[in-house]
């Protein structure tokens, strides 16, 4: 036992005395030249010590380093790419005789990394890994020194980060990441062995601050070159004073290349008039060169709330698989999926993360309400058409002066158009919009350069169908836009009671439309727009007016006889109505409207206010066929005038124009004038007081 115990002794005296030879002759300082002349070597930069390298014995035999920089080229806004205060490393003695690294714990104060893009695209980390060790390379595990090689152990106790900061600076894009307060814990760092790793973080991105937090388990490869993970947990939250992340925390159950890991994720927050309760799941996997990231079976679920929104609440569930490509920043989405508030579309697309991000996609929906996500229009109350004359002007003159004050003069903000491309597709088998039911929409679109084209737009409307293109160009303090489409054997009626809650024309209809503007506000719309509509409208009818019963009613007032009151419908049929409406200063106006019927014809000029809806359109109505109660007026033009509005026009007959418009017809009145006069007042009607007084009446009936 004694003997035992004098061995155990011998070898504690032989390690002191180890030790006290080690301190005494050896001064560790005296490394100083040799590590920065292998990082010149190996770098090409400079490593400057200042403060001394010295051993240290409690609580481990090791070494500390002082005050060390690791300079930067010239050109960069700071000296150093990497300096600290403090650096303590310890060693066990005795494992170096069977060539065991047993290093305890690792530990850094007060480190700073600064990393800098400058304009013209070089980095401070450029050419860092183009030089090579002459002296003295290192492989894995494998020192090579001369011809000889020797297998070395590594194991370190564990890795501590204190307190340290980095800069990460890139002029080309004016971005400033400044991290602060970073602490790191590893609490071993032993190849193929688990071991727990905490982090925490502060910090900001320009005027964003934000902070992280969380831990997980590693295990290293034994060449180095892979990291496992496990039981990943993470949050952060972070402001720059508009948009707020509350709360933003990641899971990971493991991590290894080329395996799938069951990832969630959440996050909640709010922007300018909108809060947002994020949450998902998905699988993910990083490729076995680091390159390509998959996701299978992304969910996720947005509760959002907010004036911003067409609705005060929305539920929106987005799901989809994905795949990045690290090396071409590309995003593939395949089997999307999208439900709003039970809205469906499904499609895919790509991401491509350029300077100017570039996105394809094709969507595709069953069914889309869009009048469920817009503003209900304030409707406005239908009057019957016998109305009185005073009725109905007092009813117009608030009408229009509402609609003057509604018109909103706010130009909508279109220059994100300026920062995308983009081209896709959009098939719809049934979308409803304005009230509208249109079926089988096919739109192609795309976004270029700041212009925004529907290249092609097709659609079935109400037995007919409708083809079409249209452009915006926010290039220009206004944005300009055209539009082109035709309409083809559209059902008019059932058109215009959906969209207009108007049931004055019916008919098949055949319109095309080429218009052009700038500004995108309803006032500037309704001021500035210029084009043409061309109309045909076949086997119709106007609603409101019989047109054949106004002319037997102005027969009778002709020969003094009390109005028909026919009991017919006040509708008017058509073989044909044609016309050319011209969009101008805020005017669309007609010199060449033409409506064909088996009794009348007609023909007629106006225009009507784009922006206060007002009408003012003279009809010229002749009767070209015998009927009951015509005979009499067969060829008499007779003008009618409709005035009012859109939504309350009015027709009233043109009695000074239909006598300038036909001789004999003034003719004969006059002569049953003068005798109705002789009648009523004898031989006093030749009187020349009286006769002149009957001269300026007829001469304003007539004029």
């Amino acid at each position: 036992m004694k003997k035992i115990l004098y061995i155990l002794l011998g070898l504690i005296l032989l390690v002191v005395i180890g030790i006290g030879v080690l301190v005494t002759f050896v001064n560790p300082n005296q490394f100083k030249p040799l590590l920065t002349e292998q990082v010149k070597k190996m770098t090409g930069r400079d490593l400057v010590i200042n403060g001394d390298i010295s051993w240290r014995f409690f609580p481990t035999l090791g070494l500390s380093v002082g005050d060390t920089e690791f300079r930067n080229p010239a050109g960069f806004a700071e000296p150093n790419l990497i300096q600290f205060k403090q650096a303590d490393l310890s060693v066990s003695v005795l494992p170096l005789l069977s060539q065991h690294l047993d290093i305890g714990e690792m530990r850094l104060d007060g480190a700073h990394v600064f990393i800098q893009t400058l304009n013209n695209g070089a980095t401070n980390l450029d050419g860092l890994t183009d030089k090579t060790a002459v002296a003295e390379t290192t492989t894995g595990n494998t020192v090579t020194h001369g011809e000889k090689n020797t297998h070395w152990n590594v194991s370190v106790a564990g890795i501590k980060l204190v307190n340290a900061s980095a800069e990460v600076r890139n002029d080309k894009t004016k971005m400033v990441a400044q991290l602060n307060h970073i602490n790191f814990t590893l609490d071993s760092f032993q190849p193929q062995t688990w071991t727990k790793a905490t982090f925490d973080v502060q910090g900001n991105v320009n005027a964003l601050t934000f902070s992280a937090q969380g831990s997980t388990e590693i295990n290293l490869a034994a060449d180095y070159k892979n990291v496992r993970l496990k039981a990943l947990s993470a949050t952060m939250n972070m402001t720059d004073g508009k948009t707020e992340i509350k709360n933003a925390q990641l899971g990971l159950d493991q991590f290894n290349l080329g395996q799938w890991s069951n990832m969630t994720f959440s996050v909640n927050g709010k922007v300018p008039n909108l809060n947002f309760d994020t949450h998902g799941t998905a699988k993910v996997k990083l490729s076995t060169d680091h390159n390509v990231i998959t996701v299978q079976g992304l969910k996720v679920t947005n509760d959002l709330v907010g004036k911003t929104l067409p609705r005060p609440t929305i539920n929106l569930v987005v799901d989809a698989d994905a795949t990045y490509d690290i090396s071409q920043k590309l995003t593939l989405v395949s089997q999307l999926s999208i439900n709003a508030d039970g809205t469906q579309a499904s499609g895919s697309g790509s991401y491509l993360a350029t300077a100017i991000p570039d996105i394809r996609f094709a969507l595709s929906s069953d069914n889309i309400n869009l009048d469920s996500w817009l503003p209900a229009k304030t409707a406005v109350a239908n009057t019957n058409n016998s109305t009185t004359a005073a009725g109905a002007a007092a009813m117009n003159a608030p009408v229009a002066t509402e609609n003057n004050a509604k018109t909103s003069t706010a130009e909508p903000d279109l220059s994100a158009l300026k920062n995308i491309n983009l081209a896709g597709m959009i098939a719809i088998k049934q979308l409803t919009v304005d009230h509208a039911n249109v079926t089988n929409v096919k739109v192609v679109t795309s976004i270029k350069q700041g212009v925004a084209t529907i290249n092609r737009f097709e659609a079935n409307l109400y037995g007919g169908k409708v083809t079409g293109s249209a452009a915006i160009d926010v290039n220009s303090a206004l944005p300009s836009y055209r539009l082109k489409n035709t309409i083809s054997n559209v059902d008019l009626l059932s058109l215009l009671k959906a969209v207009a809650n108007n049931n004055l024309l019916a008919g098949k209809a055949n319109i095309t439309t080429d218009l052009r503007g700038q500004g995108l506000s309803e006032a500037n719309i309704r001021h500035n727009i210029t084009g043409s509509i061309k109309v045909n409208v076949s086997d119709g009818a106007v609603y409101g007016v019989n047109i054949p019963d106004l002319l037997r009613n102005a027969k009778a007032k002709f020969k003094g006889q009390a109005d028909t009151g026919t009991d017919t419908a006040k509708k008017t049929d058509f073989s044909a109505l044609t016309t050319t409406l011209k969009l101008h200063n805020g005017t669309a106006s007609t010199d060449n409207f033409k409506l064909a019927s088996p009794l009348v014809a007609i023909t007629g000029q106006g225009n009507t206010s784009l922006v206060n809806e007002s009408i003012d359109l003279m009809i010229n109505s002749e009767i070209v066929a015998s009927g009951k109660g015509l005979d009499e007026i067969k060829g008499i033009a007779v003008p009618i005038h409709v005035s009012g509005t859109w939504q309350q026009p009015k027709y009233n007959l043109n009695i000074k124009d239909l006598f300038k418009n036909n001789a004999a017809l003034e003719s004969k009145a006059k002569k049953e004038i003068n005798r109705g006069l002789e009648k009523l007042l004898g031989d006093k009607a030749k009187d020349e007081n009286i006769k002149n007084v009957a001269d300026k009446l007829l001469k304003g009936l007539f004029n």
